[in-house]
């Protein structure tokens, strides 16, 4: 008889995981150099794209991983692709005949390109997410790693082609969708033999389980608490990317080029840890998810608290130290900042990453509507900041993107339940994972 041990931590599997968010966080950042340094100005409709792409990779590929992870391994179901992408496509097509119109003033160019990329962008940010998270689940994070790194060095070689092929600059456009082209070939490539690689078979559950445990360890499962977990992480993940880039949006009619563009700059460095950080997030989930909910979401909430403050002090020194040197060298002479600028965006990095760390313990203990809410007055907050402080505008944007990434952190750590609000376990009891296996930290052992 085949029995489940664990041996899984909150850091499990971080060094295939890191590497591969590494690379991506550096393709990426080679894609915007190449395209910034070849085409100037004319680069804007592709920074306009990317930006969009940032906010679906918030809202729907972040998000989606961590649901349809939590999903499997805590409740042992399964998520159809169907399921994800046919509402991804209509909202797919709503996105590119709202953008139509006003292509010009969003993308400064009447080409058709930018609003069909960003209506595409939708549904292959579902597929991608679903994708990994399916990866997840089983411990595949190795895979995961490959595919992030794949991502990144797909997209930034699309555009050196293109750059090569001397297409117009709105073509580049192309080459951030070119980036899921790893995924659905892999996909396409591994059709018929998927179900029984990736999928949850459905007779792992009974072979496993404890029937007893499970129902004292875990809550039981609804499509309500499934839309609780999805909103707290898509919340706080759309007010951290919100917090990037609407405080220089509202502020840029009274900024000159060189604040706008240095603070952009600042916040594309700054974008690489959290990119690095963000897919340990993804093992935080499985490791909450598998394992007594009372205890380890009591350990990841104190971790979170006492890590944030010394963390953001050295966030912020490195950025004061680290950020005025290296930013021309990065993007060109031209692009220069401060000290105050370049530590008030390192400590506003750290704070998003530590308050998405907060917003998966809240969210896996069902407290996710709570945490929506509190995102949006945080992002008021922000922006009410980044127009009325009393400094350049520089400044302004980056005191907003402190300001909402600051209450987001006091909201993970304030709103985050005790130990009273979860369910208990028996003393002594385990509760094995649904998906066990693959290369991660979950094995079988057989007596």
């Amino acid at each position: 008889m085949t029995r489940v041990t664990l041996r899984s931590g909150v850091f499990g599997d971080g060094v295939s995981l890191g590497a591969g968010a590494a690379l991506n966080g550096l393709f990426a950042y080679g894609f915007l150099l190449v395209g910034s340094r070849s085409f100037g100005v004319a680069f804007a409709p592709v920074s306009s794209v990317w930006s969009v792409w940032a906010l679906t990779a918030a809202a729907v590929t972040v998000p989606t991983h961590h649901s349809v992870l939590r999903r499997a391994v805590s409740q042992g179901r399964s998520t159809h692709l169907r399921s994800l992408l046919v509402p991804a496509i209509g909202a797919g097509l709503v996105v590119s005949m709202a953008t139509w119109p006003f292509r010009s003033h969003l993308f400064s160019t009447w080409s058709l390109i930018p609003p069909l990329v960003c209506g595409a962008l939708v549904p292959a940010a579902a597929l991608l997410g679903w994708w990994r998270g399916s990866l997840s689940s089983e411990g595949r994070y190795g895979r995961v790693g490959v595919n992030l790194a794949m991502e990144g060095g797909v997209r930034l070689g699309t555009a050196l082609v293109l750059i090569a092929l001397n297409a117009p600059p709105v073509a580049l456009a192309l080459a951030i969708l070119s980036g899921y082209l790893p995924t659905m070939v892999t996909l396409a490539a591994s059709r018929a033999g998927w179900r029984s690689e990736v999928a949850i078979p459905e007779v792992a559950i009974p072979e496993v389980a404890i029937p007893e445990v499970e129902l004292l360890e875990r809550p039981q499962a609804n499509e309500l608490t499934d839309a609780a977990f999805s909103a707290g992480v898509v919340a706080v993940a759309l007010a951290v990317q919100v917090a990037q880039t609407v405080p220089v949006l509202s502020t840029s009619a009274r900024a000159t080029r060189a604040d706008v563009v240095g603070l952009f700059n600042l916040i594309a460095i700054g974008r690489v840890p959290l990119l690095i950080g963000g897919a340990a997030l993804f093992r935080l989930t499985h490791w909450l998810s598998e394992g007594a909910p009372n205890e380890r979401a009591l350990r990841a909430r104190s971790m979170v608290g006492w890590a944030s403050a010394p963390v953001l002090v050295l966030s912020a020194g490195a950025g004061a130290l680290l950020g005025p040197p290296l930013l021309p060298v990065l993007f060109g002479p031209t692009s220069q900042t401060s000290s105050t600028l370049a530590a008030l965006v390192g400590a506003a990095s750290a704070a998003g990453l530590w308050a998405t760390a907060g917003a998966v313990v809240l969210a896996v203990q069902h407290q996710g509507w709570r945490l929506m809410w509190w995102s949006v007055a945080s992002v008021g907050v922000g922006a009410t900041v980044a127009l009325g402080v009393p400094a350049d505008v520089a400044v302004r944007g980056a005191s907003g993107y402190l300001t909402v990434t600051l209450l987001l952190l006091a909201g993970a750590l304030l709103i985050s339940p005790g130990a009273r609000d979860l369910p208990t376990a028996e003393p002594g009891s385990t509760v094995p994972p649904v998906a066990a296996g693959g290369d991660g930290n979950t094995r079988r052992v057989d007596p």
